[in-house]
């Protein structure tokens, strides 16, 4: 018996016949339900496909105090970003603000955007567009 666990699921497999598992496991294009980064890391809590081709994406995103996000913008998608812990600088388009408990931040496609933690930082990001993929993003040099 094999079984694995992750955050993206659980696998549980006869030994001998692990190896049939292979063609399925080809062919899953899914994206990473959970991943770490240099800044913190994130979980998908949700996907929907909408009736009209929409889909939305949230996820719940840790940020380490005194980490940011590199400066970048998204062409496919708008994010909500709820900021539920901690404080942070928020940066939209050269445009700087304080954030904390209970603020909102509308990026909306093509806006350039980055956060830096100033203490540990809790959001959660609503993405909203027809093709939401970990590629759609242009990153541009900036020093915090």
């Amino acid at each position: 018996m094999i079984i694995a666990a992750s955050p993206d699921g659980i696998l549980v497999a006869d030994k001998d016949k692990s190896s049939f598992l292979k063609p399925y496991v080809d062919d899953l294009n899914l994206r990473p339900m959970y991943e770490e980064r240099s800044w913190g890391e994130y979980k998908v809590l949700n996907y929907n496909r909408h009736n009209d081709g929409v889909s939305s994406l949230t996820k719940h995103l840790y940020v380490k105090a005194g980490q940011a996000f590199s400066y970048q913008r998204h062409m496919l998608r708008d994010e909500i970003w709820t900021f539920v812990e901690g404080s942070a600088a928020l940066l939209i388009d050269g445009h700087t603000r304080n954030v904390g408990r209970g603020d909102l931040a509308y990026i909306r496609a093509g806006q350039m955007h980055s956060v830096f933690a100033i203490t540990p930082l809790h959001i959660i990001e609503v993405q909203i567009g027809r093709e939401l993929v970990e590629e759609d993003v242009i990153r541009e040099p900036w020093q915090w």
